[in-house]
């Protein structure tokens, strides 16, 4: 698949993106043009397209694409929903790939995030990806680091929460409350996850050097390490304003 290619002109602002083989027309917030759709679905010549998607449980809106009039369009889950309603050769194609994607999802099949993270046209959001990455590592070794050391009980529990306070300034349960997400560094920054990710390293590092032992060494030198962090972040903030 494809990015989506910004080819709008100012009056009609439209940018277009691919379904298999097929260039779809895509309105500025992201909905698509729904006859581009259903061709690449396999249905042609439909007379009355809004009737045509109630039938099949799909609520259409209306953007003017450059025709003066408002042509109707459909939203990405909406594509998902005729994909596996359709009975045309090419739904069943979608279907088909729709299960070799869940394949890939259940085995963890790294290029399938590749794949979906190079359709994104958004370049911090796939800079986000490679920091969301990068810190899930960072947190298993760190916890492996602390295991291996001797670390027990409530200690993953109280390093965490000392690493979240310190680029977070809050409990992870707030955090999440705040930013609406059900796991913690998917509402992060690609700057929030980057900089857990070097205290968390710093850190297992910190643990390996000194030999620590235990739930207390383990615990002092990781509230060293993010007392440090903080007041280098803000002197960096200082200096920056």
């Amino acid at each position: 698949m494809n990015n989506a290619l910004d080819r709008g002109s100012s009056l009609h602002a439209v940018s277009f993106t691919k379904l298999g083989k097929h260039i779809v027309r895509m309105t500025p917030d992201g909905r698509l043009h729904a006859l581009d759709v259903l061709a690449a679905l396999g249905v042609r010549h439909i007379e009355n397209v809004q009737a045509y998607l109630a039938e099949h449980g799909v609520s259409c809106g209306f953007y003017d694409f450059g025709e003066d009039h408002g042509e109707e369009t459909v939203a990405w889950q909406d594509v998902t929903l005729l994909a596996f309603a359709l009975k045309t050769t090419d739904a069943k194609r979608w279907r088909e790939r729709a299960q070799a994607m869940l394949t890939g999802y259940l085995s963890g099949d790294v290029t399938l995030a590749a794949e979906i993270a190079e359709r994104n046209p958004d370049s911090e959001r796939r800079r986000w990806l490679s920091a969301r990455l990068e810190s899930a590592e960072a947190r298993k070794r760190f916890m492996s680091t602390v295991a291996k050391h001797g670390g027990e009980g409530d200690v993953f529990r109280l390093v965490s929460s000392l690493s979240n306070r310190s680029v977070l300034n809050m409990n992870s349960a707030a955090f999440r409350r705040e930013r609406g997400v059900r796991d913690t560094r998917d509402g992060m920054t690609a700057a929030e996850l980057m900089r857990l990710t070097y205290l968390e390293t710093a850190s297992a590092q910190a643990i390996e050097a000194h030999a620590a032992r235990g739930n207390d060494e383990i615990l002092a030198l990781h509230r060293k390490n993010v007392d440090n962090e903080r007041k280098v972040w803000a002197t960096a903030l200082g200096q920056a304003s």
